[in-house]
């Protein structure tokens, strides 16, 4: 486990020292490792040091994966790989787990069986799907004063939070039908969860 560090971002462009735990992590090869510490412990530049020292050893930087949890996160990794790594090298795999899942997806789509020339369903197009069968969605029990997209995004997220949990849309569907037998009747808002989610895993299911 990394211990707190402090970095500033001058000492990170000019290069500094390695405590003891970042240098294990630099220097580990030989099978999986996990590396643990709070926020400021200095895990990020563990993590580039390490993708600078294995491109040293003669990996190609294109052949090593750095996932991040945001966009912007991503973006400050990219960033600071590319100040560390000594060209050339194709475009490096960096990214969230989200947009390399689509990468890997468009570059292996065939193989896949995919369209070639998919399209990713952003939440705004999920959002004017069920804007568009707001009137098959069980909102009864919701007082909709204007625009109902607030409303409609907060239950996508909610039927994103049981994706990440590894729900497929067939699972899914199945919780929704159940939810919504179970929910006839009772003073909640399961109905309208389990209504948004049929509507949502019918568009998975089908695209």
């Amino acid at each position: 486990m990394l211990a707190p560090t402090t970095f500033s971002a001058v000492e990170e462009e000019a290069g500094i020292e390695l405590t003891e735990p970042q240098a294990r992590v630099v220097d580990h090869r030989e099978g999986p490792m996990l590396v643990s510490g709070p926020a400021g412990s200095g895990r990020t530049e563990a993590l580039l040091r390490r993708l600078e020292s294995l491109t040293a050893d003669g990996i190609q930087p294109q052949n090593v994966l750095v996932l991040a949890r945001s966009r912007a996160g991503a973006t400050r990794l990219r960033t600071r790989a590319n100040a560390l790594i000594t060209p050339p090298y194709e475009e490096l795999w960096i990214g969230t787990y989200e947009t390399i899942s689509e990468r890997l997806l468009s570059e292996y789509a065939v193989q896949a069986g995919l369209d070639p020339f998919f399209a990713t369903v952003r939440l705004a197009d999920r959002l004017a799907l069920l804007l568009d069968h707001l009137d098959d969605l069980s909102l009864r029990r919701h007082e909709i004063r204007g625009n109902p997209a607030g409303l409609l995004a907060r239950l996508l997220r909610r039927i994103d939070a049981l994706k990440a949990e590894g729900i497929s849309p067939g699972r899914l569907r199945a919780w929704a039908e159940e939810r919504e037998r179970e929910s006839r009747g009772a003073d909640d808002t399961r109905a309208t969860i389990a209504s948004c989610a049929r509507a949502e895993a019918s568009t998975a299911a089908t695209s």
